[in-house]
């Protein structure tokens, strides 16, 4: 029995090892890093979700993202040109167990797929024409 448990764990120390530096998603900060230009900035209602803005498109807004990954944790920092004379910059960390890229006091989660990278947060808000309400922000950035 000592022997079939030996084995298990044998075989199962290089799985875990492979896979440490990975996230849940499949990537490693390496992945992500360097500088990203968002193609769109869309907030999604979320009691409407045919209801969409795209700032990027409307307002044309410049949403650049930077990932330095010779750190540890990862240091991001963001800046965003509203298109409507609003200028913004926040920095943030990267949470590679778990996807997550966190600018300010927003989270969102992280797909990634060479060099193409989506942000999604659930919990913002946003005037669509009658005042603030609960919305989805997508941001998809290509890097530079």
């Amino acid at each position: 029995m000592r022997a079939v448990r030996r084995r298990y764990a044998v075989l199962l120390i290089p799985f875990l090892a492979a896979c440490a530096g990975d996230t849940l998603l499949g990537f490693k900060i390496g992945d992500i890093g360097g500088l990203w230009i968002a193609s769109s900035y869309e907030y999604v209602s979320t009691a409407n979700p045919s209801l969409r803005v795209d700032i990027v498109v409307r307002d044309r807004a410049l949403f650049t993202l930077s990932v330095d990954d010779s750190v540890q944790p990862p240091v991001v920092g963001s800046t965003l040109d509203d298109g409507l004379g609003g200028n913004s910059n926040r920095s943030g960390e990267v949470d590679i167990r778990q996807g997550l890229l966190t600018l300010g006091l927003e989270t969102y989660v992280v797909v990634h797929e060479n060099d193409q990278m989506t942000l999604t947060n659930e919990s913002v808000g946003f005037d669509f024409g009658s005042g603030i309400e609960p919305a989805t922000v997508v941001i998809s950035l290509d890097r530079v």
